[in-house]
């Protein structure tokens, strides 16, 4: 793992990720629920033993297993629903988060690839070879770094002449092993024209994650020191004195602490317009005084004129920053760029070192193991070259028409639940309706395998490694003017994700993640549709949530919604905005309403299309036993969706994630949608004052 976790607070200019999940259909109807509850009695919440469930199925075994029944359905559902699963799983030390959905999942198909890329005698296994041959990355210790620090040391000033050869040089290392310092430069699609692909440029250059862990004096006097020391450590493999390595450390946090007072917080990167602001080049070189022709040359893309600036402040802000700094700071920040940029495949003491201050920083108490390691390197590298034995081994008979089937059933239980939003107008339903309609969903695997053309490795790992950051640079920056291949896919078909992209108006459900507790062909609907058609309608009403809702059906930024409507809108996501603001994640650090709410928009939806879109399906045939006697299938739906959540985390990552996530914590995911949802009320019959239901004025609903 490498230190530099966010080099750039870019918005969604690619997919809308969950890390990692809305609907618009009213509740319908249940089945009566289990234990001592009757049908439509919300005052007397069921109870649950032992005694009363039996697994009828594998499935329903699997569900009965991560149950806590000490702790009842309206009192804490996530609890309830993953209190045994947590209790017999301890935090991996080789992880800061583990769950049952994402961790245990990436972990499985990770030994698929695995296996893949022992028995691949190409490229992808040429990579995934060298990155395990420890001994040959062990005795080349930081050697492969001396060339480019060779380089830093020609630096000789940081007047006129001297910033054309430091912006020839950063351009040069962002080209070829993507350096990362001082701004983010890279690939984007235009907001106004989004069938053209633009480049970004904004605000990065610091080593840590956000600006608030240089400029908030509690964050800082906790976490700045410990940085500045794990600088200084790294310092020490590129040839300071420990000295030396102190003096340069200081030198560099007080420069990235400069730099971070350019940038925006993340939540202000979430404003598609306040990003959009479309400069190009003649913009850019007059408004910010730099030698932006030697980098835009250097980096690998002379002719760039198409340019969005994503932060105008940072960006006319950068000259004068720059001007006030001195040589010697400038090549220790670019030193330790360098080899921060490259720990990862170096050797293992650097490794080690780099992971010291990680480790820290989120509570992990070790490194993963090497095998992990390099599979993630070569899936991010080369994922397509083995993605095709994955998608056979993962993914087989008819799972893709069950999950478009699923897709298509969500997509209309949204267009269901249109008429009875009492704050949307006619013509703007219709609207909604129509730019639904035009959604494109890529699911399982993409249609055209990338083939890497011109990319061949040489048997060394850190080559190899430099090799694959070129090419990839190239492979983007060749895109600049040229209109968006639809074919394309933005993640390998194995990574355990999905997202939607406004821009291209697109879902992306990848095969990694159509796998138990998610999804499988062969378990019941109920549990398929609790999972995983809460992912999809999550993504689904991304188009439609706070940021989303500002493009319209071909991806166009614009308005199309009723200024009144759009006023209702804002009154209803303001109370999702307080309802978060107001949970505390860890002793003196609460979940950003702002930063979430995108998220959390989505996952309120995300619930409610997705039950709707089962229960229509149970209508529709003759339904299907329940997987657990004394469980209805509406309960089961919402045990299904719990359980692809439960986790555990250290409290470091906990601190760290509500700071830069836009996603909240996975129980805050599961609890409070479900508060929030009448389905969940009746289905389990929770009486309103209960913990999962709140009071009638408490209540928060948008889509």
């Amino acid at each position: 793992m490498q230190l530099r976790m966010n080099h750039s607070s870019r918005p969604f200019l690619a997919y809308r990720a969950l890390p990692t999940i809305l609907a618009l259909a009213p509740a319908l109807a249940c089945q009566a629920p289990g234990g001592n509850a009757e049908a439509g009695n919300t005052s007397t919440p069921p109870t649950f033993s032992a005694e009363d469930l039996r697994a009828t199925s594998p499935a329903g075994e699997e569900v009965l297993a991560q149950l806590d029944l000490s702790t009842t359905p309206c009192e804490d559902f996530y609890q309830f629903a993953c209190g045994g699963w947590i209790e017999n799983t301890p935090l991996p030390d080789d992880k800061p988060r583990w769950g049952r959905g994402f961790g245990e999942l990436s972990q499985r198909n990770n030994e698929v690839l695995r296996s893949i890329l022992e028995a691949d005698k190409g490229r992808a296994g040429q990579y995934y070879a060298a990155c395990m041959d420890v001994e040959a990355i062990n005795a080349a210790g930081t050697k492969p770094l001396e060339p480019y620090l060779a380089k830093i040391d020609t630096l000789e000033s940081l007047d006129a002449k001297g910033q054309e050869q430091l912006f020839a040089l950063v351009g040069e290392l962002d080209g070829t092993i993507g350096l990362g310092a001082f701004f983010s430069f890279g690939l984007s699609l235009d907001f106004e024209n989004p069938d053209l692909q633009i480049t970004d440029l904004g605000q990065g250059g610091t080593g840590l994650p956000d600006r608030s862990f240089y400029l908030d004096e509690g964050k800082k006097q906790q976490i700045l020191p410990a940085y500045q020391a794990h600088v200084g450590r790294m310092l020490a493999f590129v040839g300071y004195t420990p000295e030396q390595a102190e003096a340069a450390a200081g030198r560099i946090v007080a420069f990235e602490t400069e730099l971070a007072k350019l940038h925006k917080p993340p939540e202000q990167m979430r404003d598609p317009k306040a990003v959009y602001n479309r400069w190009d080049r003649k913009g850019v070189e007059e408004r910010s005084k730099l030698p932006w022709a030697t980098y835009f040359k250097a980096v690998g893309a002379p002719d760039v004129d198409l340019i969005n600036v994503s932060n105008p402040e940072f960006v006319e802000g950068l000259p004068t920053l720059m001007a006030s700094a001195d040589l010697e700071t400038v090549k220790d920040y670019l030193r330790f760029n360098v080899i921060s940029s490259l720990a990862g495949s170096l050797s293992d003491e650097v490794v080690q070192t780099n992971f010291m201050f990680v480790g820290a920083l989120t509570g992990q108490k070790q490194l993963q193991p090497r095998w992990e390691r390099c599979v993630g390197a070569a899936n991010g590298a080369v994922g397509d070259l083995v993605s095709e034995q994955f998608i056979e081994q993962t993914f087989a008979g008819d799972s893709k028409d069950i999950a478009i089937d699923m897709i298509q059933r969500v997509e209309a239980a949204f267009e269901a639940g249109l008429g009875e939003l009492e704050w949307m107008d006619d013509e703007t339903r219709g609207a909604a309706v129509g730019k639904m309609e035009k959604i494109e969903n890529k699911i399982g695997y993409p249609e055209k395998w990338r083939t890497y053309d011109g990319l061949s490795f040489s048997g060394s790992y850190f080559a190899d490694t430099v090799a694959a950051r070129t090419w990839g640079n190239g492979y983007s920056l060749a895109k600049i003017g040229k209109p968006v291949d639809e074919r394309e896919w933005s993640w390998p078909a194995s990574i355990v994700n999905a997202g939607y992209n406004p821009l291209q108006n697109q879902m992306l459900f990848p095969a990694g993640i159509l796998q138990p507790p998610f999804f499988n062909r062969e378990r019941p609907a109920a549990l398929n549709f609790g999972a995983m058609g809460m992912v999809m309608g999550h993504e689904l009403t991304h188009g439609f949530d706070d940021s989303g809702r500002k493009f319209d059906g071909d991806g166009v930024m614009r308005e199309w919604w009723a200024p009144a409507v759009s006023e209702r809108f804002d009154e209803r996501t303001q109370c999702i905005v307080d309802t978060y603001s107001a949970i505390e994640v860890q002793p003196g650090t609460n979940v950003n309403g702002e930063l979430t709410l995108g998220e959390n928009i989505a996952d309120f939806g995300g619930i409610k299309e997705s039950y709707a879109a089962y229960n229509k399906w149970l209508g529709e045939g003759e339904g299907e036993a329940p997987a657990v006697d004394g469980f209805t299938n509406q309960q089961l739906f919402f045990l299904g969706f719990a359980q692809s959540w439960c986790t555990v985390s250290s409290p470091e990552i906990d601190v760290l994630l509500a700071t830069v996530d836009p996603h909240s914590p996975p129980k805050t995911r599961v609890n409070v949608p479900l508060a929030h949802f009448p389905g969940f009320w009746e289905a389990f019959s929770c009486g309103e004052g209960s913990a999962m239901h709140p009071p009638a004025d408490e209540v928060c609903e948008v889509w």
